[in-house]
């Protein structure tokens, strides 16, 4: 070890005194199947030393990670809706530049061929929401009325989900989802929101629409009745609200285990039990806190943070899954 770092120390004294630039570098272009990933950030860790280089991709996917000390690299890039991508010992030479172009391939897709990179990144943005006071109900209650983009995580939380339940997460994905029901026009995964939401109030009710979704909507009842002492099992579970001060809190029992708990493809037990904790602190913005307990398949209740923006001018529209499905026969998996 001390021979290798004195034979790196002559090196690097012997460029200096040529009066050159004893880093490397490394460059290339990230791509998909769309071509150039613009904001892609590449990740460079320096195997001996820990060290983490990043570069963001320009508007046509090129990128360049400079002033790098010879050795070998680890290059990792992760762009939401496309394959992690990662490749171990990328050597640089000393004042050398090493070429890389980063081919970045496409998940499972529930949409049309290249698009969910783009979906997801649209779920993701932020917006310049409305400012402006809470508005409020005749009861005095925040309303939580109108039309909110897709809310963006805030704090995902650490789930600690059992052996068995990540085991069969594994094997789904390897698997490219093949089994998604959400593919077969079946209801999407327990804890996904779709790109657009509308909230009706009421007194008595709060009506949540979802875009992209099957069935597309869920009922919350706002007038104190309890949960059925034995609700019928189903997809999104039965739900009922009470308000504390300003938060209204959604309660979600009887759920079946045919849906999956999120779109990784972690499953859920028939004892999910789902608490949701919503506030709308002023005109532009509705927060969220969600508990996800299931004793069959997390070691401890997870809980993870969102926050939706107002979309005023935005509208949902029909939404009919077995029309746009046309392409099941390539759902085959490995």
């Amino acid at each position: 070890m001390r021979s290798t770092a004195l034979v790196l120390f002559s090196i690097g004294v012997a460029f200096v005194a040529a009066g050159q630039d004893p880093s490397g570098k490394i460059s290339g272009v990230v791509t998909d199947a769309l071509g150039g990933v613009a904001d892609a950030t590449v990740q460079a860790k320096d195997t001996a030393t820990g060290k983490v280089f990043k570069a963001v991709a320009s508007q046509k996917g090129a990128y360049s990670l400079s002033s790098l000390p010879p050795g070998a690299y680890d290059i990792s890039v992760n762009v939401g809706g496309l394959k992690p991508f990662q490749r171990k010992g990328v050597a640089v030479a000393a004042a050398k530049l090493t070429q890389l172009d980063i081919q970045l391939e496409d998940t499972t897709q529930l949409s049309t061929l290249g698009e969910d990179r783009l979906n997801v990144a649209a779920a993701e943005k932020r917006h310049h929401a409305p400012s402006g006071p809470t508005p409020r109900t005749p009861e005095g209650k925040p309303d939580f009325s109108g039309v909110w983009w897709s809310p963006v995580v805030t704090d995902p939380g650490k789930p600690e989900f059992l052996p068995w339940a990540e085991d069969l997460m594994k094997k789904r994905q390897a698997n490219n989802l093949q089994e998604s029901p959400q593919a077969r026009c079946q209801p999407s995964p327990v804890t996904r929101v779709g790109p657009l939401l509308q909230l009706v109030q009421s007194k008595d009710y709060l009506i949540d629409i979802e875009d992209d979704a099957t069935p597309g909507f869920r009922q919350i009842y706002l007038d104190r009745r309890a949960h059925p002492k034995d609700p019928n099992p189903s997809w999104q579970g039965h739900a009922i609200g009470r308000w504390e001060g300003d938060t209204l809190i959604i309660d979600r029992v009887g759920f079946n285990d045919r849906a999956w708990l999120d779109r990784d493809g972690h499953p859920h037990t028939d004892k999910l039990h789902v608490i949701e904790r919503y506030r709308r602190p002023d005109l532009g913005h509705l927060e969220a806190e969600v508990t996800v307990e299931d004793p069959g398949v997390l070691a401890k209740p997870w809980t993870f943070k969102r926050v939706a923006e107002l979309a005023p001018s935005e509208e949902i529209y029909e939404f009919v899954c077995t029309e746009n499905n046309v392409d099941v026969p390539h759902m085959v998996g490995k």
